[in-house]
C-alpha cells in the first residue's frame, strides 16, 4: 500500500512539475509591451508608405487643419 501511495504522489510530482515547466517557458516567449508597440509602428509605417504622393498631401494637410483648429 505504501508503494502505491508513494507510486501515485511521484507521478503527481512529475505531473507538477512539467506543468509548471510548460507555464514558465510559454510565459516568457510572450512579446513584451516594447515588442507590440514596435510592431505596430512598423505596420504604420508600411500602410504609409503605400500613399501616392498626392494622398500624402492630402494627410499633411487635415492633420495641419486639426491641430489648428486645437490651437485655438
Amino acid at each position: 500500500m505504501k508503494t502505491l501511495i508513494k507510486a501515485i504522489s511521484g507521478i503527481i510530482l512529475i505531473g507538477g512539475f512539467i506543468g509548471l515547466l510548460a507555464y514558465g517557458l510559454n510565459y516568457l516567449q510572450k512579446p513584451s509591451a516594447l515588442e507590440n508597440i514596435e510592431k505596430r509602428m512598423d505596420e504604420a509605417a508600411e500602410k504609409e508608405s503605400v500613399l501616392t504622393e498626392n494622398e500624402k498631401k492630402l494627410k499633411q494637410e487635415s492633420e495641419t487643419k486639426e491641430w489648428e483648429e486645437i490651437d485655438r
